[in-house]
């Protein structure tokens, strides 16, 4: 979903899955390729065979078809997306997810909380937020409040650090995140966590 190109970013593969910003089902990955190096790798020693690049290539160009079994209800779900995608367009898709972005980050400094990884290191896809240091923070409450009035914030996946996370995919834009915000900021109440939210070590 975040605009690249290809040839000014010298790129010769690039690797993704149908569930991300192209908004499909799970279960699909593609991969936009050099043909040429491609084509060569014909001749390397195969370490993989139902993975082998060369040869899902090979059999496409030659049947049009998948070298494997095809996941088809994924696939339809891929070529739906794709129209969708491209009947938005790249640039105002991208716009758009940066307005969400911007609006996640703004409802996070009006509660006070804190995010992981800095701002400027961020691909505005998801933020990863830090739990506060609250002792009536609980994060299956805070969950259940926000899922019983529409929203569903992720647990996070740092191993080190408590976090639950916020993402900026999906048919959603700024109106989407301002509501969920102000259910959030319902659940502290609700649930007596301190706004700002507390934190030990900033």
């Amino acid at each position: 979903m975040v605009p690249i190109n290809l040839k000014l970013d010298n790129i010769d593969f690039c690797m993704s899955s149908a569930q991300k910003g192209i908004m499909a089902m799970t279960g699909l990955s593609y991969i936009i390729g050099n043909k040429k190096m491609i084509e060569e790798s014909k001749n390397y020693p195969k370490r993989s065979y139902y993975c082998n690049l060369y040869l899902q290539y090979d059999f496409f160009e030659r049947t049009g078809e998948m070298h494997f079994t095809p996941p088809v209800q994924t696939i339809y779900a891929t070529k739906q997306a794709l129209l969708e995608y491209f009947a938005e367009g790249e640039e105002k898709k991208w716009n758009r997810h940066k307005r969400i972005f911007e609006t996640i980050h703004q409802g996070l400094k009006e509660l006070g909380l804190k995010d992981v990884i800095k701002r400027e290191y961020q691909s505005g896809l998801v933020v990863s937020v830090r739990y506060p240091d609250d002792e009536n923070w609980d994060f299956q409450k805070v969950h259940d409040y926000c899922y019983e009035r529409g929203f569903t914030i992720y647990p996070g996946k740092i191993s080190t650090t408590n976090t639950f996370r916020l993402c900026s995919l999906g048919s959603i834009d700024e109106s989407d995140i301002v509501n969920f915000f102000k259910v959030l900021k319902e659940s502290f109440t609700t649930l007596g966590i301190k706004i700002p939210a507390k934190y030990e070590v900033n």
